[in-house]
């Protein structure tokens, strides 16, 4: 516990980052709104140099609801810079990010803050729900439910821990008072929130409630076949710099390190997944080339384990990437988001 937590007068602090979702924006903000908890809520939503009309339907909640929701104009940087925005301005004991075209579950969040109201862990892991827009069915998440424990250590947890950005709430202190910051500029750096607090993650609390509710669907999202299309050389640079953050996780010292490692070795999969999504050219077997011949050399273990752990990567491997333009075809038709 640190002197500023004393002086932290909110519970929970909810970073909104918003670019062009005026259309979105007031699902969003409505689900923050719940009468009995909203003294204790701080709702940040930071304009992210939008062109539409996304700061006025949030001055809308700020002139309406002045204790809970605050405003931060500022020119396009990026998903990495809301998060910095957001952090320097938090009042909440607790912080958590919240896309502006998703939403909360509202009964979900009033029983999180009553979790919140005694809760001193590091991280709180809580379930999340993905809506799918092409026909309104959803999947419940739960990243924690192997977890043997409410409260305990990080290196309590299961060896198939995983969590996501949706799942994760950290305690503001630690944030602030290691220097948190994340990559502006750049799309997927939501996975720079997953792993880089990591260092300083000794506590962990399972909050058995269902908060965060994802849509799926929207083109302009990153992972979204235009988004991925689009973007999907950031993915390889956010990849690129956490390997650099956590250069000795291989060695797998630690039950931390054997979960940054494992994560590694989950998105570096998803990453040559999404090659082989995108559109066939030769521009980008050339890039996945190059991608499989920087972790051959550079990150040698994780190359082996995704060869060894991945059919798609053995075949391309194998092939000599002659399998490039068949798995695509594979790929493309099993990509569901």
């Amino acid at each position: 516990m640190t002197n500023e937590e004393d002086i932290l007068n909110k519970l929970l602090t909810v970073s909104v980052a918003c670019y062009n979702v005026e259309a979105y924006l007031r699902q969003t903000l409505d689900s923050c709104v719940v009468p009995e908890i909203m003294d204790r809520l701080e709702v940040i939503v930071v304009n992210d140099g939008s062109e539409d009309g996304t700061a006025g339907v949030a001055m809308e909640y700020v002139r309406k609801w002045p204790g809970t929701f605050m405003l931060i104009n500022k020119e396009n940087g990026g998903y990495g810079s809301a998060f910095n925005a957001s952090l320097k301005a938090a009042s909440g004991r607790y912080f958590r990010l919240l896309d502006g075209d998703d939403w909360f579950d509202s009964d979900g969040l009033r029983e999180f803050m009553a979790i919140l109201e005694d809760a001193r862990e590091d991280m709180i892991i809580t379930r999340f729900r993905r809506v799918f827009e092409s026909d309104g069915h959803t999947e419940e998440r739960d990243e924690g439910e192997n977890i043997p424990f409410v409260t305990g250590t990080f290196e309590e947890l299961p060896d198939d821990a995983w969590f996501t950005m949706h799942a994760i709430t950290y305690r503001t202190s630690l944030l602030r008072d290691n220097g948190v910051t994340i990559t502006e500029h750049c799309f997927y750096t939501d996975q720079e929130y997953d792993l880089l607090p990591l260092r300083w993650v000794n506590t962990v609390r399972v909050a058995p409630v269902t908060l965060y509710c994802y849509r799926i669907g929207r083109s302009e999202q990153s992972v979204s076949l235009a988004g991925l299309e689009k973007h999907y050389m950031e993915q390889t640079a956010v990849l690129k710099h956490l390997y650099g953050v956590y250069s000795g996780v291989h060695q797998k010292r630690t039950k931390r390190e054997c979960y940054i490692y494992r994560y590694f070795v989950k998105r570096t999969r998803f990453q040559i997944r999404t090659y082989l999504i995108i559109s066939v050219s030769e521009q980008h077997k050339r890039e996945l080339r190059e991608l499989v011949d920087y972790l051959r050399t550079n990150q040698p273990c994780i190359y082996h384990d995704l060869v060894k752990q991945s059919r798609f990567v053995r075949l391309l491997v194998w092939s000599g990437f002659r399998a490039y333009g068949p798995l695509h075809g594979i790929m493309l038709k099993k990509y569901r988001y």
